[in-house]
């Protein structure tokens, strides 16, 4: 696979959870007082390890690595993000993405829906002939993150420095894991939240930059209520409905999996940054078991 590809396979994959809490439902609430976006993890025993809360652009506000995450990240032993993509993970999430060879977006949409959602992909880089037998739910997350610059997001920059660092590199998640609520989602839930991507598409540029600002302040409650003011979309029964799979169990799952590095010790675990604050956010899933988790950057 070429970086290029890898680089915007990566990106969807790695924003589709962090996305669609953003765009589809209510964000939980951080604690209080909460900030920064780099913490030490100590209290296992083993050497400390760090978790940085990164945020899913190829923006150039966003995308440049700070020094002192790059200490840290040189200083670990393994790097863990939250998907790592392969051959073999590419065609899976290639087949989850598609809808059956004899079906369109169109049997779904209707010719109006389905002319407003290509112009639309078409801005992010998609012809139609590669989105008309997409299902809903992957144009609605792709349309809920910003626009390629042509960049890396930092996701991905991050995890090239570790690999040519000769860092061990692990995954949270698999693509199946992420991706399988969204994908069994009701055809009508997933054009209901389309259609109401669609209409806010022109809030989103202003929304990404008011996100971007609150990163680079490393404010997550700031992040948190931006989300949850901004970028709330769609129907909030469906939004409630969705909270636990998309947030809580998922943190809970990432935590579980991150445990083996955090033992190795000198793990340097990247997620995005709203999984990061909350009562059922990874920081706190962390202190409850016994690990001291502070911020230093």
């Amino acid at each position: 696979m070429s970086l290029k590809m890898y680089g915007r396979v990566t990106r969807w994959v790695a924003g589709t959870a962090a996305i669609l809490m953003a765009a589809l439902l209510a964000v939980p609430s951080a604690g209080a007082g909460e900030s920064g976006l780099l913490w030490r993890i100590e209290g296992s025993g083993a050497k400390p390890s760090y978790l940085f809360g990164t945020i899913h652009s190829d923006d150039p506000r966003v995308n440049r690595v700070p020094s002192l995450v790059k200490r840290a990240l040189d200083d670990s032993d393994s790097f863990t993000m939250e998907v790592l993509l392969d051959e073999k993970v590419l065609l899976e999430l290639m087949t989850i993405s598609m809808l059956p060879p004899e079906q369109t977006l169109t049997d779904f949409l209707g010719e109006e829906l389905y002319r407003r959602t290509i112009e639309a992909m078409a801005k992010h880089g998609y012809p139609e002939a590669a989105v008309e037998r997409l299902k809903p739910w992957v144009v609605l997350t792709t349309l809920s993150t910003p626009q390629p610059r042509g960049g890396e997001i930092l996701d991905l920059v991050l995890f090239t420095r570790a690999d040519s660092l000769g860092k061990r590199v692990y995954g949270l998640e698999s693509v199946a894991e992420q991706v399988s609520v969204l994908d069994e989602l009701p055809m009508s839930d997933q054009i209901a939240a389309l259609e109401d991507t669609l209409a806010h598409l022109d809030k989103l540029e202003g929304v990404f930059s008011d996100l971007y600002e609150a990163y680079l302040a490393r404010d997550l409650d700031r992040l948190v209520a931006l989300s949850d003011e901004h970028m709330y979309m769609g129907d909030r029964d469906l939004n409630d409905a969705l909270m636990v799979q998309l947030v809580d169990d998922r943190n809970r799952r990432m935590v579980e999996c991150m445990q083996p590095c955090l033992r190795e010790g000198g793990a340097f675990v990247a997620v995005g940054a709203l999984h990061l604050p909350g009562e059922q956010g990874i920081i706190q899933l962390l202190r409850n078991q016994g690990l001291t988790v502070t911020s230093i950057y």
